[in-house]
């Protein structure tokens, strides 16, 4: 799997070896990754790899139905199934609108996202209220897990081939499969970028099996680009190495990789409209735009001066 460390080293040449892990909580390399994980895998973005689909059972005059999906990002489609086996396809679907309460009966015909406390519970409301106990299929994109770092108190010794970390944890950050960097205890086995076992409130543990029993102060981050493929790596390097130049204040060669990130970014993507299209370039490229109009105004300045 390739990490957010991965991208790191790739940038570093070209900004001078540049520190991006400097600042508070490993940024700002952690949020520069989060912002681009966040462009891959929020609204309108749709892809395969980050999929799932969950089922829950209505019942005849309850309009509202609450779940507790922890990797739920947005609906995609919507979907019932009738005593008979008949299937129909539910035509609108809501993620940021509301729909009204309504005592009504009858097969829906709309859900929205009435509430949505991501990595933990979604509220669900359907218009109208169900007039049969109906199957209801919701197929979704996975919500985007922010890179984080996390402080660690100590590491246990291994067993069975895995190390426990003692700390304080958001446990939906840690996907198990994935890959978690290790850094900061005295002992060298103890730290490293490893694959993720399990993780609660207060242990993370890791498959590391060369755990020395350690009681320390140390960091861990969630450092998978993951569910991003690393055929993507192309697409997130591009715009990762842009905004490390912006960071360093180099905004042409900045502007140049955003771009050519995005353009193999959306290039990857399926059935976005014209209009989402756009707008996912607006609001991505908007930074590019303010600064050809800046190099615009400094170079008619100039100009103007003779210079």
């Amino acid at each position: 799997m390739y990490t957010l460390f991965d991208s790191i080293n790739y940038s570093q040449p070209y900004i001078n070896y540049s520190p991006l892990t400097a600042g508070v909580a490993s940024n700002p390399a952690v949020n520069i990754a989060t912002m681009i994980r966040n462009a891959f895998l929020n609204a309108p973005m749709s892809w395969s790899w980050n999929r799932n689909e969950q089922t829950f059972a209505t019942v005849a005059g309850t309009q509202d139905y609450t779940e507790s999906w922890t990797d739920f990002g947005f609906i995609e489609k919507c979907s019932l199934t009738d005593s008979n086996s008949n299937v129909w396809e539910v035509r609108d679907v809501y993620n940021t609108n509301a729909l009204g309460v309504s005592s009504f009966q009858q097969q829906p015909n709309a859900v929205s996202v009435l509430l949505n406390t991501f990595g933990s519970s979604q509220k669900f409301r359907f218009m109208g209220a169900p007039d049969a106990i109906y199957t209801v299929t919701m197929t979704y994109q996975k919500f985007s897990i922010p890179f984080a770092q996390f402080t660690l108190s100590a590491a246990g010794n291994a067993s069975l081939g895995h190390t426990t970390y003692t700390g304080v944890f958001t446990p939906s950050y840690f996907i198990t499969g994935a890959n978690a960097t290790v850094a900061g205890f005295s002992t060298a086995a103890n730290n490293g970028t490893f694959p993720i076992v399990s993780c609660n409130a207060t242990s993370l543990v890791l498959s590391n099996a060369g755990g020395v029993a350690e009681s320390t102060a140390a960091t861990v981050i969630n450092s998978d680009w993951s569910p991003i493929p690393d055929s993507f790596s192309d697409v997130y390097n591009n715009l990762f190495l842009a905004e490390a130049f912006s960071v360093v204040d180099e905004e042409n060669s900045a502007m140049r990789y955003r771009q050519r990130g995005i353009a193999a970014l959306l290039s990857k993507a399926e059935g976005l409209t014209s209009t989402q299209i756009n707008a996912f370039l607006a609001q991505f490229l908007a930074r590019d735009s303010q600064t050809l109009a800046n190099t615009l105004r400094v170079q008619q300045g100039n100009q103007a001066r003779g210079i």
